[in-house]
Parts: C-alpha cells; sequence; structure tokens
C-alpha cells in the first residue's frame, strides 16, 4: 500500500508535469488548455476545500444530498485520497496537532536548521509513505454509516478517471485531433494535480511554520496569505484551527477566502443551511494580546 500510495500520489504526477511541458515546447499551449486547467482547479480544489474539508470533515454547513455527491465527486478527482480516509486523517491532526499522533506535522523532527528541513519534509510530502495508525478510522464512524460517502468512496478510482477524461474530452472536441485532447488532458488533469497537491501539503507543512497567528489554537497552526490564495482559503490555518467547525476561515476583511465566498453565495440561493460561523465575542475570547 505504501508502495501504491507513492507513485500514484506522489511521483507520477511529476511525470506527466514533464510530459506536459514536453508538450508546450514541442507544439505552443493553446487558450483551451489554460481555461480547462484554471475551471478544473477551480472545481475540484472547492471538491477539496469545500467538500471533503469543511463539509465532508467538519460539518460546517448543511446541504442537498446531492450537493455532497457533487463536492465529494470533485474532491476525489484531486486524487488526494477517498473520501473516508481524508477526513479520518483531517480529523486526527486536529485532535493531536502539532503533538504525537499529529499525521504530518512539521514540528516534531528535531531543532536547528535540519529538524525544519526535516519537518517540511515530513509534513509536506514524507507523511503520505507512512501508514495510517491502527486506529485512525475510529474517528470516522459517523462517515462509513451514511450510504452516499460509502457509494462515493468506493467508486474513488472511477472519479479519478472521470476527473481525467473530462479534460481530454474538451481538447479533443475543441482541437479536433486526439494529441489535441491529450495535451489539454495533461494540463487540465496532471499539471492540475500537482499544482492541488502541493497547495494542500503546504496547508500541512508551511501553515505550520510561517505566517502570523491572530488566536489562541492550542498548535503552532499560521495564516499564510500565500498559502491561503492557492488553496482558495485554506490558507488562514490559524483560524481554522481556532473554529474549527466554522465554514469562513478568511475572519479578517484582508483574508480573503474564496472558498467560503462560494460557500456564501449558496446560502444566499439556498442550496445550503445551517453556516457555521464564529461570533464576535467567540473571537474577542480567543483572540491573542
Amino acid at each position: 500500500m505504501i508502495a501504491v500510495t507513492m507513485w500514484v500520489t506522489v511521483l507520477l504526477p511529476y511525470i506527466g508535469l514533464a510530459v506536459a511541458v514536453g508538450f508546450a515546447f514541442a507544439g505552443g499551449i493553446a487558450w483551451i488548455d489554460m481555461l480547462v486547467m484554471a475551471v478544473c482547479y477551480l472545481a475540484v480544489g472547492f471538491g477539496v476545500t469545500i467538500g471533503y474539508h469543511r463539509l465532508l470533515t467538519h460539518r460546517a454547513f448543511t446541504t442537498h444530498r446531492w450537493v455532497e455527491a457533487i463536492f465529494y465527486i470533485l474532491g476525489c478527482m484531486a486524487a488526494q485520497g477517498p473520501p473516508v480516509r481524508w477526513a479520518a486523517t483531517h480529523r486526527r491532526h486536529h485532535q493531536n496537532s502539532d503533538d504525537h499522533g499529529d499525521p504530518h506535522s512539521p514540528n516534531l523532527h528535531g531543532s536547528g536548521p535540519l529538524g525544519v528541513l526535516r519537518g517540511l519534509w515530513h509534513a509536506h510530502t514524507g507523511w503520505l509513505l507512512h501508514r495510517d495508525a491502527p486506529d485512525v478510522a475510529r474517528s470516522v464512524n459517523d462517515l462509513v454509516a451514511s450510504p452516499l460517502v460509502r457509494f462515493v468512496d468506493r467508486l474513488y478510482g472511477f472519479w479519478i478517471l472521470l476527473g481525467i477524461l473530462i479534460p481530454f474530452a474538451v481538447g479533443l472536441y475543441v482541437k479536433g485531433t486526439f494529441t489535441g485532447g491529450l495535451v489539454t488532458m495533461f494540463w487540465g488533469a496532471i499539471v492540475r494535480v500537482v499544482v492541488m497537491h502541493h497547495a494542500t501539503w503546504s496547508v500541512n507543512s508551511i501553515c505550520h511554520l510561517f505566517g502570523y497567528r491572530t488566536f489562541k489554537s492550542g498548535d503552532m497552526s499560521r495564516n499564510n496569505p500565500i498559502v491561503a490564495a492557492l488553496a482558495l482559503g485554506e490558507g488562514w490555518h490559524n483560524n481554522h484551527h481556532a473554529f474549527p467547525t466554522s465554514a469562513q476561515h478568511g475572519l479578517k476583511k484582508y483574508e480573503i477566502d474564496l472558498s467560503y465566498l462560494v460557500i456564501r453565495f449558496m446560502e444566499r440561493a439556498r442550496l445550503v443551511w445551517d453556516v457555521r460561523r464564529p461570533s464576535a465575542a467567540a473571537q474577542q475570547v480567543k483572540a491573542l494580546s
């Protein structure tokens, strides 16, 4: 299982990236390739940030079953793991944040420059090569009990394949050639996976080492504007650890949280409800002086 994770999740996207760059130098990059990559990045990214994270893991809002299904399927297309395992790992991270038992803390690997580098490697990628804790599934009994979640989880590989075939089909239709479809597929699927992986992994690594802290959270989580931009609002990580069940991570006017803006739009459209947000009083209690 460790070998499969290493090759599929870590190495193969880089091979695809090299091929995509080769295609770019050989024949240039068409506008459709960049458009498909941008649209897929946002759609699949929101599948992770809104579907996997804020809805599935933290139950930060309530929505229709069909909306849940769409977001969970989009999250699967990110190739970051099946939804139940993703949620189990993230819940364990919150239970033991920056302490023993945290699956991907960068702060438990020694002191000095070498300790920081070891921690960054482990939190960013290395933790993927380790086996899950034997009892990690105990925190997701509620998810396993859901027929919808089980259905999406069982077809995880199919959703990944679908996320590859859709860009290919668009490129084939617009360009009219099989090679054109392959180029669009590599930019809209493989390159998109690489960028989204590193954006998500940066929340685990960079946002526990570099940035500013606004609230008491019992760990070393930090807010990082660059990661927040790349990860669609997930980089306001100190805010998130202070208020884990909040659908809103960017709590200051300058903390742009694209994922929350989508949730807010859906709330106004009455597609979601019971949206959780920390009150001003709750924020005051946890605020660092």
